[in-house]
């Protein structure tokens, strides 16, 4: 096996060593003595100021162990309070693809050029502004490379020097300088700007042209070793939710995407793909995910690959399957060109690169759906019919009516009324050539609402409930089960222990316990898309519900699956905590009986005690995809190593566990998700 060099293993060990409690702390003085001055200038002036007044005072630390530069001067704040955004100051939603293959090829001066043309093009005062503005804040990157192009000089490092004095102004000559332009834009972007979950996008395609100018794999692999682990300085090692780094990005994650496709029968993988997962084999950090784009079709080699990176990063991979995803974009009638170069720039959550901005508050609701289906209990408590029946119409009615309400009066209204400005707007086309910033509609190209819904393995659990205790056992009336859920199964214990004990449960591959899963499913889909066509929104559902289950089942009363009131609810495609007890094999055939070709994303993670063999990966995905699963991501540890590292954290720092979509140290959780984990159905094969 390959192993780090001592440089390598000298970073890999500095951010593990890492201040959690420490902040930005030049970027936030400068922010805080300079606010007043920010403050009176013209609201959307503001904006331009910051973002100069960072580049050009920020210092330009070099580390002897670095090889690609750009990194921020930490330490512990002084104040009780972070730095205050200032209105019209430098802020960003994040969750963007970065445009680099635009930017490796022409520069940001062939950006410049691009916005010259079309703000005389327009000649309107709001295209000359978009263009002063765009053109400060490029030559603010510009000064910052140079300034630490002097710095990389001053220390010795000849090969960074040169490359910051080309880059990312001037376009990528070879892999180094094309791998320094993507982590400068990123690090300017994420701890600059400040924001989370800027994504480095389809590295393996856009880079290829740079490897394959000199195919030193060697090479290539110690330089993208050295790029991978900067990616694990922007936020630290705490998680993304708990005890969270005082910096803006707190919560970035980051997304590499590998293979895919590019046409109906053309399968990306490269030589380029293979160097970058044996990077990641040398770093060992869980920065960057890497996203595989996998299916029907793809080369054994690239399966050979894929078994490897689940064997070896286990946790620090996500798998798609990637004809759903196009064909989910293209049935929604987005472009071709743009379904097949799809990206990720959050946990499971899927972007087009240029096209795709409309305002993360705007396009990406995780919605408490399981409360809405307790409203539909309770709304056929007194209906004809099976129960089952009426409780599935009223979840329909119900939650048409919570979305419809929730885009009135949340999601329309968030465009800016007067000009404004950020940097952002310039990986986007439409702005550049409308001279319009993004909270000027300039990147609205699709109306897309991402609509995530969780607690489905409730629902099923719950349904089939009913439809044995209820229907075919005739054991008690629907309205005297909901008296028994009103009262938190108060005084009926030998009941809620009979639902535990004889009811099947969602994950065991049981048919009917699926069939009652895609039928919830099926009407919550049906749902936000009749919401879409009644406000003009491109809906993409999802089941998904990140880390909000246990907040959203503490509002939600008991359900008929045996679940007590204020129980976290079962999180993104999985059952419920523990419920899965069969097979690895009949959790992946419940999983893939819901209608995920409906959907746009999702989530399974899969716990196993022992590491299967590479190729038992690629088979168990090969499996699992062509049976019609959307996504599935790995954790591979024992229930003994996750209980050893909760009572001595100091000798389980590197320990690395699957959550939600992105993987985290598991010492880092907080003590609910620790015992989350330690409690999931962990399989021996």
């Amino acid at each position: 096996m390959l192993k780090p060099t001592a440089a390598l293993e000298g970073l890999r060990k500095k951010v593990l060593a890492a201040d959690n409690k420490a902040c930005f702390v030049e970027r936030e003085t400068l922010l805080r003595d300079h606010a007043g001055a920010v403050l009176a200038l013209p609201e959307e002036e503001r904006y331009r100021a910051q973002f100069e007044l960072l580049l050009d005072n920020l210092s330009t630390p070099v580390e002897p162990d670095d090889l690609f530069l750009g990194r921020m001067v930490e330490g512990h704040w002084p104040f009780a309070e972070p730095t205050c955004r200032l209105p019209g100051g430098i802020a960003s939603e994040g969750h963007v693809t970065l445009p680099m293959p635009k930017i490796l090829s022409q520069g940001l001066v062939g950006i410049k050029a691009e916005i010259a043309a079309h703000a005389a093009r327009i000649a309107t005062p709001e295209a000359r502004y978009f263009e002063r503005q765009a053109f400060g804040c490029i030559e603010a990157i510009r000064r910052f490379c140079g300034r630490y192009a002097d710095a990389a000089a001053a220390a010795g490092k000849p090969e960074a020097a040169t490359a910051l004095r080309q880059v990312p102004y001037f376009p990528a000559s070879d892999l180094f300088t094309a791998l320094q332009s993507v982590w400068i834009m990123h690090f300017v972007m994420s701890a600059v700007v400040g924001a989370r979950d800027f994504a480095p996008g389809r590295l393996d395609q856009y880079l290829l042209p740079y490897y394959e100018m000199n195919p030193d794999r060697d090479e290539a692999r110690r330089q993208l070793a050295f790029f991978l682990v900067k990616f694990n300085e922007i936020a630290g090692t705490a998680t993304e939710n708990y005890d969270t780094k005082p910096v803006p990005c707190h919560s970035s994650k980051q997304y590499l995407v590998l293979g895919g496709r590019n046409s109906v029968t053309g399968w990306q993988f490269n030589p380029l793909s293979e160097v970058i997962v044996e990077a990641a084999e040398l770093v060992r950090l869980p920065q960057p995910t890497l996203n595989f784009r996998l299916g029907e079709g793809m080369p054994e080699s690239a399966w050979k690959l894929v078994g490897r990176a689940a064997h070896t990063l286990d946790a620090q991979c996500n798998f798609f399957n990637d004809h759903l995803i196009v064909n989910k974009l293209l049935n929604a009638g987005i472009r071709p060109e743009e379904a097949w170069n799809y990206s990720f720039t959050a946990c499971n959550r899927v972007d087009l690169p240029g096209i795709l901005y409309n305002i993360m508050r705007r396009i990406d609701i995780f919605d408490n759906s399981f409360a809405w289906f307790r409203e539909a209990l309770l709304a056929a408590r007194g209906q004809d019919g099976p129960p089952t029946n009426a409780v599935l119409a009223e979840l329909r009615r119900i939650a048409e009516e919570k979305m419809l309400a929730d885009i009135e009066k949340n999601r329309i209204a968030l465009y800016s009324d007067k000009p404004c400005f950020r940097f952002d707007s310039l990986f986007f086309p439409s702005c550049i050539q409308s001279c319009r910033d993004i909270y000027r509609q300039g990147a609205e190209n699709v109306r897309w609402m991402h609509r995530m819904f969780s607690g489905l393995a409730n629902m099923a659990d719950s349904l089939t409930a009913i439809e044995q205790l209820v229907s075919a056992e005739r054991r008690l009336t629907f309205p005297e089960l909901i008296d028994v859920l009103e009262s938190d199964f108060a005084g009926a214990a030998p009941l809620r222990a009979e639902i535990a004990a004889r009811c099947p449960r969602y994950g065991n591959g049981n048919p009917e316990v699926d069939r009652w899963a895609a039928a919830a499913a099926n009407v919550l889909i049906d749902a936000a898309e009749a919401a879409g066509r009644k406000t003009g929104f491109l809906m993409m559902p999802s089941f998904y519900s990140l880390t909000h289950h246990a907040r959203f089942g503490a509002t939600v009363g008991a359900t008929p699956d045996g679940r007590r009131a204020g129980a976290p609810v079962s999180e993104n495609q999985s059952p419920a905590l523990g419920a899965d007890h069969d097979s690895p094999t009949a959790l992946l055939r419940s999983v893939a009986a819901l209608p995920l070709h409906r959907c746009i994303c999702g989530g399974l993670n899969l716990k196993f005690g022992c590491r299967l063999a590479a190729d038992q990966f690629a088979a168990l995905l090969r499996s699992f995809f062509a049976m019609g699963g959307l996504h599935i991501g790995f954790t591979v540890v024992r229930r003994r190593t996750l209980e050893a590292a909760r009572q001595h954290p100091e000798d389980y720092r590197t320990l690395l566990v699957r959550k939600t979509g992105f993987s985290e140290f598991f010492v880092a959780l907080s003590p609910q998700e620790q015992q989350e984990m330690i409690d999931r159905t962990e399989y021996d094969a």
